[in-house]
């Protein structure tokens, strides 16, 4: 019988997100690609919100694998009503549109092979389902033969700022000019700009009433697609900072507009920007 959406816990996403960071496992060494042998992050405090945002990146990979080796065209994965009012049960939902894709792809690689889900642990909670959802991505990228790069996360980044101007023009907050371009920076120069954008953004929203997570551990050998996903989550959490700002102008579907090829550099300068911005809604 098939659970309700309040009937879905961290624990069920938990044991789903395990399942498919093995079918991963499966597809990565058919390809043959070695696995990501780097530690991952520690995160604390998370909520269903931010795994849910993760999830998607990891849906974003998943697709972009499946279309990589010919797989059918599948539409976006489920939307959550609203931002404030995600639950696990859209986490598991959009994990479920993760596995369909692999699914595809695993067709057309003719790979039969499935793995079983785990076992529930009730113990579990959003924390340990965001860090699986990691390991799963990086995995995942190791598999892509057009691994994410800077102007992916550019995209990213992009769209985390207009939710942060649109924040600050809701509460008559000045908005930075850019930042000045800094050449020859590195992924790794933009995930630690990223990390710092992060811990602000959560501290608003923790002065704002709300929980926020905590993330420590940069990882070694920094790829675009590691910072890929920690945009995710900054986009998470200006998004849904943007929610619980009333007045704040809707962010339309069409921004940020298509900004072609980008360098890390302006990863880095566009993650500064953000920063200012940031810290204009802290002062």
């Amino acid at each position: 019988m098939e659970m309700q959406l309040s009937d879905i816990r961290p624990a069920h996403c938990h044991a789903r997100a395990r399942r498919v960071l093995g079918e991963v496992g499966l597809i990565r060494e058919e390809m043959g690609r070695s696995e990501d042998a780097r530690p991952l992050p520690q995160i604390t405090g998370a909520t269903p919100r931010e795994v849910y945002f993760e999830a998607l990146g990891l849906w974003r990979k998943a697709d972009r694998l499946a279309s990589e080796v010919g797989g059918a065209v599948r539409a976006s994965p489920p939307s959550a009503p609203g931002l404030t009012e995600i639950v696990p049960g859209h986490v598991l939902a959009v994990i479920d549109a993760t596995l369909a894709r692999l699914d595809d792809a695993k067709v057309r690689i003719g790979l039969g092979a499935s793995v079983p889900e785990p076992s529930i642990e009730d113990e579990r909670q959003p924390a340990d389902v965001l860090v699986t959802l990691m390991k799963t991505s990086r995995e995942l990228s190791r598999a892509l033969e057009r691994p994410f790069t800077p102007s992916d996360v550019f995209e990213q980044v992009s769209l985390a700022l207009a939710y942060a101007t649109r924040i600050a023009q809701a509460r008559g907050v000045w908005s930075p000019s850019p930042a000045a371009y800094e050449r020859r920076r590195r992924p790794a120069d933009c995930y630690e700009r990223l990390e710092v954008c992060l811990s602000l953004a959560g501290a608003t929203i923790e002065r704002a009433g709300h929980r926020s997570l905590h993330e420590r551990g940069t990882p070694s050998e920094v790829q675009p697609g590691d910072v890929f996903d920690l945009a995710c989550l900054v986009v998470g959490e200006l998004a849904f900072l943007h929610a619980i700002t009333p007045g704040a102008v809707p962010v339309h579907a069409f921004e940020p507009a298509w900004h072609g090829h980008r360098l890390p550099a302006h990863v880095d300068q566009l993650a500064r920007t953000l920063e200012s911005q940031l810290e204009s809604l802290q002062a």
